[in-house]
């Protein structure tokens, strides 16, 4: 089978990025043949040791350039791709003027060229659904859309002139894209209830694969003696930081803090802190909050390692930081809301607890301090959870059998 993927550019270490290229890896080793195009590469910062695994072809105005790790190509493609530089009437600047104006330019363009030959197409996260809508139309096969979850303008309130008049036409023009998809994705019910909510389409739930042997018997007794943090117990949460997502961890701590001097809560996550760090001095808790932004998964792993209970919750479609936190063989405490609560059974592999309620954290986190012989079950059935369902094997052999039945009914 001949697959071809599509995704923005590849320009971090973000999970959909990994997502991608695993994917394509592991599909090649199903004997697949996979090329993925785009429209940038940063060599540098998009897993490197990843890009060198499989084949990319970059845009380069109406054309694909294959990508070589360590070439002399420029990290971006999108300088003149896409963009819109002739607008002179005011309105129609407020039309186009944001991310989606190269965005969606580009990625019709991209769709317009992709060459003939492929079985199938799979395109990964907005706007890529408008790459599927123009290749789609023109080389007549069956298209597979990984959507992780649909575009902000379908669940979020817009502000700003720009948004309320762009937001709108955005969801009609993804409303028509998405109906030459023949196929939809997603990680989670979370994401498929968005996806019939956005879309009033049917998705499929498969669930993404992990590295598990990156985090399990990893050590974290380097970080707490760097950080003087050997006799605490430690919290933590993984995420980017916003109000929403840890204002509740940080109310969990003030709970457990009256009755706990030792007890302290890592956020780990890019973001302003403003408005969490006046949230835990006000709470009296400013002490016991440790903000850190952690840059590579080695040293995340060790994280993971060092913490005693992972906490999340955050509302979320998916929340891969639950999952790798659960292949470190730590007890997680997941909100009901996040898609990754999915796989957990209650006290079993993990602990559940209702949206927005930081007292009943703060009672499961009370529980698992007097009781380290049930944090460190569950935390052990969580290891074998992911590494028994997980794997980035197990997650291609199930896209695969996806495309097959899309391929068949063409």
């Amino acid at each position: 089978m001949k697959i071809a993927m599509v995704h923005t550019a590849l320009w971090g270490r973000g999970g959909a990025e990994r997502q991608l290229l695993k994917l394509a890896i592991e599909l090649q080793k199903l004997g697949n043949e996979v090329e993925i195009f785009t429209t940038g590469v940063n060599e540098n910062t998009c897993y490197p040791e990843l890009l060198k695994q499989v084949t990319i072809n970059i845009m380069r105005r109406n054309r694909f350039v294959p990508f070589k790790y360590d070439n002399d190509l420029p990290v971006s493609s999108f300088d003149k791709v896409g963009k819109i530089t002739n607008v002179r009437n005011q309105l129609q600047r407020i039309l186009v003027h944001q991310f989606y104006t190269s965005g969606l330019p580009a990625m019709l363009s991209l769709g317009r060229i992709i060459p003939k030959g492929f079985d199938v197409i799979n395109n990964h996260n907005p706007p890529t659904e408008w790459a599927a809508f123009t290749a789609k139309r023109r080389l007549k096969v069956p298209v597979v859309w990984m959507c992780n979850e649909p575009p902000s303008w379908f669940y979020l309130k817009g502000r700003g002139i720009r948004k309320k008049i762009n937001w709108p036409l955005f969801g009609i023009w993804d409303k028509i894209s998405v109906k030459y998809v023949d196929r939809i994705i997603v990680l989670s019910r979370v994401a498929e209830s968005m996806v019939r909510n956005a879309y009033n389409r049917s998705s499929i739930v498969v669930r993404t694969g992990l590295d598990v042997e990156k985090f399990y018997n990893i050590s974290g007794e380097k970080i707490r003696k760097k950080y003087g943090l050997e006799n605490d117990f430690i919290l933590l949460q993984v995420a980017n930081l916003a109000p929403k997502r840890q204002s509740d961890s940080i109310k969990a701590l003030y709970y457990l803090s009256k009755n706990h001097s030792n007890i302290k809560l890592i956020l780990d996550g890019a973001g302003p802190q403003g408005e969490l760090k006046k949230l835990s001095e006000k709470l009296g808790v400013k002490d016991k909050v440790l903000f850190w932004h952690t840059k590579c998964d080695k040293d995340l792993a060790k994280v993971y390692a060092a913490c005693d209970v992972f906490v999340f919750p955050h509302q979320i479609t998916w929340g891969l930081a639950v999952v790798e936190a659960m292949a470190s063989a730590k007890t997680v405490i997941v909100s009901k809301g996040c898609g990754a609560a999915e796989i957990i059974q209650n006290n079993v592999n993990g602990m559940l607890v209702e949206n927005s309620k930081p007292e009943e954290i703060a009672k499961k986190v009370e529980n698992l301090i007097t009781n380290p012989s049930l944090r460190k079950k569950i935390g052990k059935n969580a290891y074998e959870y992911v590494k028994e369902n997980l794997s980035w094997e197990n997650y291609a052999q199930q896209m695969e059998k996806i495309f097959e039945k899309a391929i068949r009914n063409n």
